[in-house]
């Protein structure tokens, strides 16, 4: 795409739309990512890792990562630190810097932790570990950091980040003075990634692993995403591939909560006070 928009400075409406459109393509990416995170890509464990690297590469970050963060979402869904549209009125925090941070995690921040870990964790270990461990105050981020620390997975990280460096930076060469189409693309996969991922449990229970909205979509436009919107399926059973998806819910009897468009708008709400336990 640089070498035709250098060629062809008419190609320019041409570059820009293909921009726009790798944000929902890049949805489509990263729920590839997501069945090789759950051993569902391939029958082969290989396989899953080769083809989990190979595609978060093109993502923008590392499998590890990915696989870390997700898999900690899975082991403390809707617990402090995965309950993000919840105001907490111990914290130090006013509601109003509670809220900016809200909309930040809904549109970009879930991507660009993906991708930002990755580069913090390329400095040497004797200067991030002591920062990760300050900041890690809950048990989602220190479970999180405990693994990605393992030097087996570290090693991995370093590996990938480098792959990726030699993809991304030779990108922002070629565009040059079109740079900025690269960056509204990337920008699109950040807004897309980070908002429909956390459509998902937006307002729902909290404290139960399994909470998590079924979505309902047209059934082709669900298959576009890999029947991710199947979400309570999937975290009551995460080794169902996502073909599997549609006859899981049929035959453990579950419904539509509500539609996806509806619940992802709705997001928009912001901030919720905590529900009180009884």
């Amino acid at each position: 795409m640089p070498i035709i928009l250098a060629r062809f400075p008419g190609a320019f409406w041409v570059g820009l739309s293909v921009a726009i459109s790798t944000g929902p393509l890049s949805y489509i990416l990263w729920n590839l990512i997501h069945e090789s995170i759950h051993g569902n890509f391939s029958n082969a464990r290989s396989q899953n890792q080769f083809w989990g690297r190979c595609l978060s590469v093109l993502f923008g970050t590392q499998f590890a990562v990915l696989k870390a963060g997700h898999l900690m979402h899975h082991k403390y869904n809707r617990e402090p630190g995965d309950r993000i549209e919840f105001f907490e009125p111990t914290s130090i925090h006013p509601r109003w810097l509670q809220s900016l941070r809200y909309y930040f995690r809904i549109t970009l921040a879930t991507y660009c932790f993906e991708v930002g870990v990755g580069l913090f964790l390329a400095l040497p270990t004797i200067l991030t570990k002591p920062i990760s461990t300050k900041l890690s105050k809950l048990p989602i981020e220190k479970a999180f950091f405990n693994r990605v620390y393992k030097p087996e997975i570290l090693a991995e990280i370093r590996k990938d980040l480098f792959f990726t460096a030699a993809i991304y930076a030779p990108s922002v060469w070629l565009f040059g003075k079109q740079g900025w189409i690269l960056g509204i693309a990337l920008l699109l996969r950040a807004f897309v990634v980070s908002f429909f991922d956390n459509a998902y449990h937006y307002g729902k229970e909290i404290d139960d692993k399994n909470s998590a909205y079924n979505l309902y979509l047209p059934f082709r436009l669900s298959g576009y995403f890999l029947h991710f919107n199947y979400h309570r399926i999937h975290h009551r059973f995460p080794g169902v591939p996502w073909n599997r998806l549609p006859v899981q819910m049929e035959a453990c009897g579950e419904v539509w909560d509500r539609g996806f468009w509806q619940q992802a708008w709705s997001q928009w709400g912001g901030l919720m006070d905590e529900p009180r336990k009884e």
